[in-house]
């Protein structure tokens, strides 16, 4: 069962498409309550929206496989006036764009006035350079290992 959830997760990120899950939210909609995770590993992306659906910590997510499509998805939000997610896990290492870079771009890409999603940095390793590297940029709020758990989700919740 999970193989084949992450087949079609893998399936739908890859093409960009929409997933008929309620909990992922079409593009057309506002950006409200929204969580986007970047993430090229299909196992951790569905670790991370099972994770938040159960707790309840957004009404919407999105995910992308790769920085490039993401970068893409919020420059067409924000040429269309839609507000930015309230909250980007990132992780780190990824092939082509890696999450450093990532944040170079996106922040070439916010306007100085608009509102900064919190980011949420995601390793599977812990590398203390990663760490404090997280900690010096201004749009990271948490510097988490994979995978996502309960206990982390609650620690950003209850400093909201």
């Amino acid at each position: 069962m999970l193989v084949e959830e992450c087949k079609k997760l893998t399936f739908a990120a890859a093409k960009g498409h929409e997933s008929n899950d309620p909990f992922i939210t079409p593009s057309s909609l506002p950006m409200q309550n929204l969580v986007i995770i970047i993430d090229d590993d299909p196992i951790s992306v569905l670790v991370c929206e099972t994770m938040m659906k159960k707790q309840g910590f957004a009404k919407s997510v999105r995910s992308f496989p790769e920085a490039q499509s993401a970068l893409a998805f919020f420059k067409q939000h924000l040429d269309e006036g839609q507000p930015q997610p309230e909250f980007i896990f990132l992780d780190i290492q990824m092939p082509v764009v890696d999450g450093w870079e990532f944040l170079d771009l996106y922040t070439e890409l916010l306007p100085q006035s608009s509102h900064s999603p919190h980011v949420v940095m995601l390793s599977a390793t812990f590398d203390p350079e990663d760490q404090r590297r997280a900690e010096a940029h201004h749009l990271v709020e948490r510097f988490l290992t994979k995978p996502i758990s309960k206990a982390a989700l609650d620690l950003i919740t209850n400093s909201r």
